[in-house]
């Protein structure tokens, strides 16, 4: 009947539970595409202290309902305990509660899952402690765990939901900071050496050291760690110019090398950076060489040969003809370093003349001639000199306070607009004055136009403004985006307006939009707007919780987060496990929701009782074996007032035990056996059936409606651990009385446990009944459900009954 009653109690609140969180999974299934998930079961929990022996088989299902609801996994079967002690060999795992290696790996093979969850109910005083492991079949590792308690099992249902959270929720993900690496010059490489990712300015790495190398032809490469530890970094590296050696083998040997221009003293390996320098090589009675050496990214040795100079000959009457032909032609021709004017084949005496060639427009060029032995022509080919694309107009207005403005021209004014070439017209007002048209022409050079105004003579009508006046809009941030409320008129830099009023909206992420009116009357309008950055949102609502303990010394703490207790914490709404201590009390943890307000919670500990000095256990007995050998061999053997399951050869300490030994066709027989200092064997032989007397007093008396049964036969269509868990719960009735109420019962179990529903067959027989369960109907479970909770009187309309034959 106590099993009963906890059936019907927590039927209810449980189909409630598992009703509840099931609404909205179509809308999750339909908004996030399906991961990958692992597949788990959950092993029937172990039950200790005063509670019923189905516990532990509730709240397993409990526990696979919840974690079904949550889509992480993919559920099988749940288990019993029975079958995981099979696979250990060991009946320890409710003891222990954990998973040596091997049994796990073998429960992943055989099953086919990556992960099982274990649990143990156990009542201690007057709480009810529930604890939940997650481990990994692979390893038999502990992923994660949690506990829950209640003064009753109504309490610990409701709290199910919260344990499944607890080791199933994902692990919080690491945190990151920002690495960010300035380099100078900005477009140096910048590589992580100890980490195989690629760097980006502002990537998110975890706390750690790391090495950083920034590399840039023609510079030095910098390689040095960074550390991140608790917020963002920034490292500054300034690569140093690379110098590279440059050596000059002259033949002779003793020839003067010369480095001109800005470039040092030459020596043999002077240490340059990478660019160009010109060399000159000489040493009298050799021709000098002159040219250039390029240092690129490595040592430069250059091996110069120079040559004889050659007999002078007489040279003829006023020198040798030089001639220098230029491009263009009008190019002007000097002598540097000579008195002697240049005359186009002119003749000049035997030496060396350094030459300019130069005219307007174009780059001037200077090259060195040498005349020998006969007439010398030097072509010359000028390069223009670039001109800018754009040049700078200033208008210098008198008054000082005239108007100006680019008549026909999408430029807006302003002193020192930069223009393209070209012809432009300039228009100047000022009140009081005679407005001033003036066209300027910008060909390659900045122009500055200075313009006077006349007084007007006589009031006049002043002249019609012009029909359309230019709008720019300087927006910061500058990648702002402008538009023009209640016009059809796109916005642009400088867009054309009809004199109005005109209302202007600038918007960007990450700032508040802004929206100012602006009028054109007779003018251009620059209008200068700065929007302001999106405040912070506001920090998340907290409560504050006050826990008043009794004793007031105890201890409080918060379970389950980083927050530290202390009176009036603030806390973010939701659900929190207090867990209260003093020393002599008994613990407690209590749950507690912040939701709208703050919450003060009284919490009272009990006292620990007394400790009783435990007598000293005496030291444990010596024992003997005890073998049945029974005739008919097939017989079954049972202790009757002994906890232990009879195999051949069973270890017992010395005393009195009674031997059941029965079989089907054959009179059971109960025998007393003594054991006192040594092995025992049991010899015992039934009679048949047949040639027995009758029953008639040799059982005590049934009333109707009653049977005593003597075997139990499993209908053969149940196999594997479906046979195993009703032979568990059904062949405890061997030997006993029982009626429908207690197939009832069973049947019960039974179905809780495997799904399977069972109908019963008594055939009397003399000197006992034999008890037939068979199959009536099987409810499998999904993997991501459980067997559903029906009461006794749907299960006997599902095929439950009871017949005597």
């Amino acid at each position: 009947m106590m099993g009963q009653i906890l059936l019907r109690s927590l039927l209810y609140p449980l189909l409630f539970l598992l009703t509840v969180p099931l609404l909205p999974w179509p809308v999750q299934a339909a908004s996030a595409p399906a991961a990958p998930r692992m597949t788990a079961t959950v092993v029937e929990f172990s039950v200790r202290g005063d509670l019923p022996e189905q516990t532990g088989a509730i709240l397993a299902d409990l526990m696979v309902a919840a974690i079904a609801n949550t889509g992480r996994f993919t559920l099988k079967d749940r288990l019993s305990l029975l079958a995981v002690a099979k696979i250990a060999k060991a009946q320890e795992l409710g003891s222990t509660g954990l998973l040596d290696p091997k049994t796990a790996a073998e429960l992943g093979r055989r099953y086919e899952v990556d992960a099982v969850v274990i649990g143990e109910v156990s009542k201690l005083g007057n709480l009810i402690n529930v604890t939940a492991r997650l481990i990994d079949t692979r390893n038999a590792s502990l992923l994660r765990s949690g506990q829950i308690q209640g003064k009753n099992l109504d309490a610990i249902q409701i709290e199910v939901n919260q344990l499944a959270s607890m080791i199933i929720a994902p692990p919080e993900p690491p945190r990151t900071f920002a690495l960010t690496v300035r380099t100078e010059p900005a477009d140096a490489r910048v590589r992580l050496l100890n980490v195989p990712l690629t760097y980006q300015p502002g990537m998110q790495l975890s706390p750690g050291e790391y090495q950083v190398e920034v590399t840039h032809p023609g510079y030095v490469t910098h390689t040095g760690p960074v550390r991140i530890e608790d917020r963002d970094a920034t490292l500054n590296v300034a690569l140093r110019k690379a110098l590279y050696a440059l050596t000059i083998e002259p033949q002779p040997v003793d020839a003067q090398v010369r480095l001109a221009g800005n470039a040092p003293p030459y020596r043999p390996g002077v240490a340059l950076e990478p660019g160009e320098y010109p060399v000159e090589v000489s040493r009298e009675g050799y021709v000098t060489r002159r040219f250039p050496v390029r240092v690129v990214d490595g040592e430069v040795r250059v091996p110069v040969v120079l040559e004889k100079q050659p007999p002078v000959a007489s040279a003829p009457p006023g020198g040798y003809r030089l001639n220098v032909y230029t491009h263009p032609e009008k190019a002007t021709v000097r002598l540097l370093d000579s008195k002697l004017a240049y005359q186009a084949g002119g003749r000049l005496p035997p030496g060396e003349y350094r030459i300019e060639v130069a005219l307007d427009g174009y780059e001037s060029s200077t090259l060195a001639v040498r005349i020998i032995d006969s007439d010398v022509t030097v072509p010359v080919t000028l390069k223009p000199v670039e001109r800018p694309t754009v040049y700078r107009l200033t208008v210098q207005a008198r008054p000082a306070n005239a108007q100006v403005r680019l008549v026909d021209s999408e430029s807006t004014y302003q002193p020192g607009v930069r223009l393209a070439p070209g012809r432009y017209t300039v228009e100047v007002a000022a009140t009081g004055y005679a407005t001033a048209t003036v066209p300027v022409r910008i060909v390659d050079s900045d122009v500055t136009l200075p313009v006077t105004l006349n007084r007007e003579e006589a009031v006049a009508a002043p002249p019609p403004p012009p029909t359309q006046y230019r709008l720019t809009v300087r927006a910061d941030p500058a990648n702002a985006q402008v538009r023009l409320l209640g016009t059809r008129t796109r916005y642009q830099a400088g867009v054309a307006l009809k004199p109005g009023r005109y209302t202007v909206e600038v918007a960007a992420s990450g700032y508040q939009t802004r929206q100012v009116a602006v009028t054109l009357s007779d003018a251009d309008v620059t209008l200068p707007v700065s929007l302001v950055r999106e405040p912070e949102p506001p920090p998340p609502t907290q409560y504050r919780l006050t826990v008043r303990p009794d004793p007031a010394n105890a201890q409080v703490r918060l379970l389950g987060t980083r927050t530290r207790y202390q009176a009036g914490v603030a806390l973010k709404p939701g659900r929190y496990t207090v867990e209260v201590a003093a020393s002599g009390y008994q613990t407690r943890q209590v749950a507690v929701t912040l939701s709208d307000a703050d919450v003060t919670l009284p919490v009272s500990l009990n006292r620990t009782p007394e400790p009783v000095a435990a007598p000293e256990a005496p030291p444990p007995p010596a024992q003997y074996r005890l073998t049945v050998r029974a005739s008919p061999s097939g017989a079954r053997v049972r202790l009757v007032n002994a906890p232990y399951t009879y195999r051949a050869g069973v270890a017992l300490a010395p005393g009195r035990y009674t031997v059941e030994v029965s079989r089907s066709g054959y009179e059971a027989q109960q025998v007393v056996v003594t054991i006192r200092d040594s092995d025992v064997v049991l010899p015992v032989t039934l009679q048949a059936l047949e040639s027995a007397p009758p029953a008639t007093g040799t059982y005590a008396t049934t009333r109707p409606g009653e049977w005593r049964i003597s075997s139990v036969q499993i209908d053969s269509a149940l196999s594997g651990v479906d046979r195993s868990e009703v032979q568990k719960i059904v062949g405890r009735y061997v030997g006993q009385t029982i009626n429908r109420d207690a197939l009832l019962n069973a049947a019960t179990q039974v179905y809780r446990s495997t799904g399977v529903t069972l109908r019963f067959v008594v055939r009397n027989r003399p000197g006992g009944a034999e008890l037939h369960a068979q199959v009536s109907r099987v409810q499998r479970r999904s993997y991501e459900s459980s067997v559903p909770i029906i009461t006794s009187g749907q299960l006997e309309n599902s095929g439950f009954g009871v017949s005597v034959e």
